[in-house]
């Protein structure tokens, strides 16, 4: 590999290099570096110092100090016991400008004035006639907190007219698999930073939109069958680079860039690796990097979730598990595909679950620890079971593989929230939100359990931070309108729902949710055309549609066949609000009693 190292400040660049000549590794040099750049705490008494930020803390109460004493302290503080002298405090606190000696008298005043007197009566510092100051000890150099939650953005292209979107988000959805299972940082879902990767992207300003403490930032070429890729780990507050590097590989040895990307961020987030820790960095579902390639374009399309992009997903995935035989992932992207086929109408359940099934058994068989594998597994059981400890099981146990990713806190919110366990439900959503905090799925689901509770006031504007979150995705109106529909606000619900509509490229589930609200707006004509041509695969929402007529007996024959399909949402039935007026029919409690034995 040849690479070459960022410019480091001439002290740390000197320590870099002494250690370099010893022949230790890149990665320890990698760590040393950011710990030297941010030793720049001092911890005495109750007291904290931050050098570079120019802050003071006793206790966590922050201090009312100018930053101008702040640096005095910082001097003193550096040269703990020895005098310093006047004219170099001068130089250092206010270098290029002439200032009288009197600032320094009144800038120590303050400092004293905010450090008090030690018990015994002294003063931390201490004037030393007509030589200067000492600070009077102990004092104790720290380390700052490493950050411990990162955001990879997608690797952009060094000039515009490269621009290739799937192979920028694949480079940085699988540096976020792997740091995700050091088990020790946060990492922001690939879902969540995919936004961030336009051209005129400000890492630092995306960064604190995703409430981060730091952030990777990487540039790539495509030139003669060679990658290069340039990256730095900035902070969130803006300043100095962690590490900066960049790499010149082979396309066809890109697992080398990602191999050498993991290790350095990790280093320098973590410090110190474990060996377990570097076994899990260095971990390559596959060796070929076209299957790679065309994995990544697969979630890639597979994050767009409109019916045209999901055949895109499928194709790419197929291609993938064509190109490896022997890659796993492409058959949990598989089974992602075929889970949600069912789910939206695309695919008959029955039919959709099989196919689902045979490509979670070839993941397994390929590799069994996959956090994926086991989030869809417990769809699967849910949806076509309607096994509920197993899909538990399977969740848990995404979550013991996988405990700093989002996705099987939030899932398992949801299965807690259909099964009534409200109160684990909003904690394990919380828990995802922490790790994912933009994410509109999250927030999403969040509302959903409001909607179970009953509290549909509080779920509008929930759905409506949903909404804000990404005003361009159909999930939010979808969301939003559901919710409106429940407090009966029925013509906003049409306006919300038909916008989603829109935005999800006319899908069918989401016409029969417009026809809910058409129904409710007293429009039964336009609804009751939505039926007439809406597929069987859904009957569920038919049946919705048929309660929002007042159909009762004809939503009750729909739900019946529903449950005897195996449909999806059939899951949800006991709790849905679309079917409030039903539940004292005892035809309704036999069909959740199906659907939930005990429930």
């Amino acid at each position: 590999m040849r690479r070459r190292a960022a410019s480091c400040p001439q002290r740390t660049a000197k320590d870099v290099e002494g250690r370099s000549k010893a022949g230790e590794g890149a990665a320890r040099i990698a760590a040393e570096v950011a710990l030297a750049e941010r030793a720049s705490l001092f911890e005495f008494g109750p007291f904290r110092v931050d050098a570079r930020r120019r802050l003071l803390w006793r206790g966590g109460e922050l201090l009312d100090v100018p930053p101008k004493a702040v640096e005095l302290l910082s001097a003193l503080v550096e040269q703990v016991g020895q005098v310093v002298p006047k004219d170099e405090l001068l130089r250092r606190v206010w270098p290029d400008t002439f200032v009288e000696e009197a600032n320094l008298s009144v800038n120590v005043s303050i400092l004293r004035k905010a450090l008090g007197e030690q018990p015994d009566g002294q003063l931390l510092i201490q004037t030393v006639p007509r030589r200067g100051y000492r600070f009077l000890g102990p004092v104790a150099a720290v380390a700052a907190p490493a950050p411990r939650t990162l955001a990879v953005l997608p690797f952009r292209p060094l000039a515009a007219q490269e621009a290739d979107e799937p192979l920028g988000l694949g480079l940085a959805d699988a540096l976020i698999s792997r740091l995700a299972a050091t088990g020790r940082i946060v990492v922001r879902p690939t879902a969540a930073v995919r936004r961030y990767g336009g051209a005129e992207t400000d890492a630092v300003e995306a960064g604190r939109a995703l409430r981060v403490d730091a952030i990777l930032d990487a540039r790539f070429r495509r030139s003669d069958h060679r990658l290069l890729v340039s990256a730095q780990l900035l902070p969130a507050d803006g300043s100095s680079p962690l590490w900066a590097e960049r790499f010149d590989e082979a396309l066809t040895d890109v697992f080398a860039v990602e191999d050498a990307l993991a290790e350095r961020i990790a280093a320098a987030l973590l410090v110190e690796l474990s060996a377990d820790e570097r076994r899990r960095l260095g971990r390559r579902h596959t060796g070929n990097v076209e299957a790679w390639q065309a994995y990544a374009r697969g979630r890639f399309f597979w994050g767009r979730f409109s019916r045209t992009w999901t055949e895109k997903a499928l194709a790419s995935f197929e291609q993938a598990a064509k190109l490896d035989p022997g890659y796993a992932l492409p058959h949990a992207g598989l089974s992602d595909v075929f889970l949600v086929a069912g789910l939206s109408g695309a695919a008959a359940p029955r039919e959709a679950w099989e196919h689902a099934s045979r490509a979670l058994e070839r993941a397994r068989e390929r590799d069994s620890q996959l956090p994926e594998l086991h989030v869809s597994s417990g769809f699967l059981h849910l949806f076509r079971d309607w096994d509920w400890r197993t899909a538990r099981s399977h969740f848990a146990r995404a979550l013991e593989l996988s405990p700093l990713s989002a996705a099987p806190h939030q899932w398992q919110g949801l299965l807690f929230g259909l099964e009534g366990r409200l109160t684990e439900a909003h904690r394990a959503l919380a828990l995802a939100a922490e790790i994912d905090p933009l994410s509109p799925t999250i927030a999403g689901i969040e509302g959903l359990l409001l909607a179970f509770e009953g509290r549909h006031a509080e779920e509008v504007e929930q759905q409506r931070r949903t909404l804000d979150l990404d005003p361009q995705h159909f999930l939010g109106h979808w969301a939003l309108g559901a919710a409106l529909l429940n407090t009966g606000a029925a013509e906003e619900a049409v306006a919300s729902l038909g916008r989603a509509l829109e935005l999800g490229g006319g899908e069918a589930f989401l016409e029969l949710f417009h026809a809910r609200a058409l129904a409710r707006a007293g429009r039964s004509r336009e609804a009751r055309a939505i039926l007439k041509r809406a597929p069987r695969t859904l009957r569920y929402q038919r049946a919705a549609v048929h309660a929002a007529l007042g159909e009762s007996r004809a939503a009750l024959g729909e739900l019946g066949k529903a449950c005897d399909a195996r449909e999806a949402w059939v899951v949800a039935l006991h709790a849905d609000p679309a079917f409030v007026s039903l539940r004292g029919e005892a035809a309704f409690a036999e069909l959740a009693g199906r659907v939930r034995p005990g429930g």
